[in-house]
């Protein structure tokens, strides 16, 4: 299938599309401000967002419970749909969520500190200082597609732990436990190694071998061995739900468009690589400023963007034309006019 960006109602675009056809969806909503907003563009042009809902909370959770539906339709069953949103709602919208994709499919709650430092205190208010929004992570299934990322290790961590280098090879390594943890509970092998009667991590074919290899030391002799846990071996540090190395500000600085919600390039790479496979389809309901749409398309995924907003999709044109992406440029009324459209399978 072409890309498509999509000018137009998301529900109405959203319901032309083939059910069970996307990987990963992405909305970046309106979080129930009540309050509109208005920024100049990278052009210059003025940038209207309206959040305001004459009817309150009530026409809002009803307007985001179509989406939610349609996305549930839309998901394949490896799918996962992550929701961003803030303080406002986003308690209103993980009980949507709970009722339509299953409290069970609940996968994470992810705590995105936009900002290094708000003083909301100089305004009078008296509250903590509002810094962070939220992620709502869902799957369609236990069967959902998952890549763990991962940060680099800190100059200070690997100074302290990889400590130790190999002169032949140069190579930096720590030196790790070889006791079988649990022990007979665990069913850990009990024998005789270098001395030391106990159990161990792995059998005694496997520890010969690592000690051949040279990945068995001792520190000092009759000292308990040690395995050498190689730098260059590991991935670094599992990312947990709290996403404090990715700032919001880092949008004023490279690939800015002066977008009033437009999020950084690193926050929509990591959630398209943990939760998509290569060619994967990503959808994004609110494409905005095109952030999903460009980092889709850097990243080798197939991608969906929708807008109602004019300014918004002429700003996605833009960074796309920037990148040489080639897609197809549909509205809700020559999508209505042709039917169904039908988005291939991976």
């Amino acid at each position: 299938m072409s890309n498509l960006l999509c000018k137009g109602d998301s529900i109405k675009i959203m319901q032309n599309f083939e059910k069970d056809s996307i990987d990963l969806i992405y909305l970046d909503p309106p979080f129930f401000t009540k309050r509109s907003h208005e920024s100049l563009s990278y052009d210059g042009k003025r940038i209207n967002f309206d959040d305001v809902w004459k009817n309150g909370l009530s026409e809002y959770l009803d307007f985001m419970k179509q989406i939610f539906q349609e996305s549930l339709r839309l998901l394949k069953k490896s799918g996962s749909i992550f929701v961003h949103c803030d303080w406002h709602a986003v308690h209103y919208l993980k009980i949507e969520l709970d009722k339509i994709f299953g409290y069970h499919n609940f996968r994470n709650e992810i705590i995105w500190k936009r900002h290094n430092s708000q003083n909301n205190s100089k305004q009078g208010t008296k509250l903590f200082g509002r810094m962070h929004d939220t992620i709502l992570v869902y799957s369609k299934s236990k069967d959902y597609y998952w890549e763990q990322p991962y940060m680099n290790y800190s100059d200070e961590y690997i100074s302290c732990t990889y400590k130790w280098t190999e002169e032949k090879t140069g190579r930096k390594y720590a030196l790790g436990d070889l006791s079988g943890p649990g022990g007979s509970s665990k069913g850990n092998p009990y024998f005789k190694f270098m001395g030391f009667t106990q159990y161990w991590r792995y059998n005694k074919d496997k520890m010969k071998q690592l000690l051949k290899n040279g990945e068995i030391v001792q520190t000092k002799k009759g000292t308990l061995p040690k395995l050498k846990r190689y730098l260059d071996e590991m991935k670094g540090v599992p990312i947990n739900d709290i996403w404090n190395d990715i700032s919001s500000e880092q949008t004023t600085k490279r690939n800015s468009v002066c977008y009033p919600t437009q999020k950084p390039l690193s926050l929509l790479q990591r959630i398209i690589e943990c939760s998509t496979p290569k060619n994967g389809l990503v959808l994004d309901v609110f494409c905005g400023s095109g952030t999903t749409l460009v980092c889709a398309e850097k990243l080798g995924r197939k991608w969906i963007g929708i807008d109602i907003n004019p300014v918004a999709i002429q700003t996605s044109k833009q960074r796309l034309k920037e990148i040489a992406a080639e897609y197809e440029l549909m509205s809700t009324k020559t999508i209505v006019l042709s039917g169904n459209l039908t988005i291939g399978h991976n």
